[in-house]
């Protein structure tokens, strides 16, 4: 089994379920600001073996390829938190402009995940809801930001295995899984 493939997503993202794996939410003063080729990115931790970083500073910006490449270049693991569910439908009066936002972060969310597959960098996903990529992917959904991005992601963290509940991490606790 590959890193990657040992990567997961976790939701609710409960710090029983974090602490299961060894994971612990980073204190503010571990936060860092990297240099990257293009711009710089604050994290919210970045220890030599793990990146830690929010969904929406990772994808809702600026960073392109160069900037990934850079990162999956100097962290063998990466956990990003707050990945919203692919298919919240934007309100109020921005809604285009945050569908365009959306999309373009789906697509920035796809391109890391390219990266963090080809090099077998293990990823940890953290999210408060359940994620459905292929759900929010097939056309019939409208809040959908952009299908073929959505189907990619699907199809990348197909392999990830997922704890989506206390009780279930009790249970494989138990088990032994």
């Amino acid at each position: 089994m590959s890193r990657f493939e040992r990567g997961l997503i976790i939701t609710p993202g409960t710090d029983r379920q974090l602490g299961a794996y060894g994971l612990f939410r980073p204190a503010p003063s571990q936060q860092r600001v990297l240099e990257l080729p293009s711009h710089t990115l604050t994290v919210k931790s970045a220890d030599p073996d793990l990146l830690w970083v929010g969904f929406d500073a990772l994808c809702g910006g600026p960073l392109g390829q160069a900037d990934y490449l850079t990162l999956a270049g100097m962290f063998p693991a990466w956990v990003v938190d707050g990945v919203p569910p692919p298919d919240v439908e934007p309100a109020g009066n921005t809604a285009a402009r945050t569908a365009a936002s959306a999309a373009a972060a789906w697509h920035r969310f796809l391109d890391v995940m390219d990266i963090l597959c080809d090099r077998d960098i293990m990823l940890v996903l953290i999210s408060r809801s359940h994620l459905d990529w292929d759900a929010a992917s097939r056309p019939a959904v409208p809040a959908s930001p952009d299908a073929a991005a959505l189907a990619g992601i699907a199809d990348r963290l197909a392999v990830l295995r997922r704890v989506e509940s206390d009780e279930q991490l009790q249970e494989e606790q138990t088990s032994g899984c």
